[in-house]
């Protein structure tokens, strides 16, 4: 861990606004992200992987590595979680060519999302572009998973992209503490 700590803090160093962090998500913030990917069907897509630590709670879930993608955009990231877990499919990408790291992947509809994206650091137009791409991509039954550093929905208007949000988890012990949401499709979220 001390390791992957070290590449996240090099990275942030290097590109702060893209990177979002100072530090790579916390075990348990990853663990309650990946809860909610539970008995859903078809790929799961991280987007923005760091270092692993959401990738490694998602297969400690028993998600199955080949219905797995992870879209990191740097480049050493990348590399970093091609190495550090074989089995995943890695798309070195950026999350609003989503659609086309899928296609790369070639796997079929989309069962959820799970981001580690500082979506409310975007600009609201990248933010919107990114949200609108996913709710196109899942599936009826599909789920776009976020977290946030702050106790208000990290995509505000998620209706607008037919999604409905619900705060899943408060994770006091992740640095800084988290919010987890959980955005379906509002005839599906009943």
């Amino acid at each position: 861990m001390a390791g992957s700590v070290f590449i996240f803090l090099a990275r942030w160093l290097r590109d702060p606004a893209h990177i979002g962090a100072i530090m790579p998500s916390g075990k348990q913030l990853a663990r309650a992200m990946a809860a909610q990917v539970a008995g859903t069907t078809g790929a799961i897509v991280e987007l923005g992987g760091g270092t692993g630590t959401v990738t490694e709670a998602l297969l400690a879930a028993q998600v199955d590595p080949k219905r797995l993608i992870v879209l990191e955009r740097d480049g050493h990231l990348a590399d970093h979680l091609a190495k550090r877990f074989p089995g995943v499919t890695v798309v070195h990408g950026d999350a609003r060519d989503v659609r086309a790291a899928v296609a790369k992947a070639n796997v079929g509809p989309v069962g959820a999302f799970v981001s580690s994206l500082p979506l409310l650091s975007l600009p609201s137009a990248e933010c919107a572009a990114i949200v609108a791409e996913c709710s196109q991509l899942m599936g009826a039954d599909g789920r776009f998973v976020q977290f946030t550093y702050g106790p208000r929905s990290p995509i505000p208007n998620h209706g607008q992209f037919g999604l409905q949000a619900r705060a899943t988890a408060w994770v006091l012990w992740n640095v800084p503490p988290a919010t987890v949401w959980r955005y379906t499709r509002a005839a599906a979220a009943a």
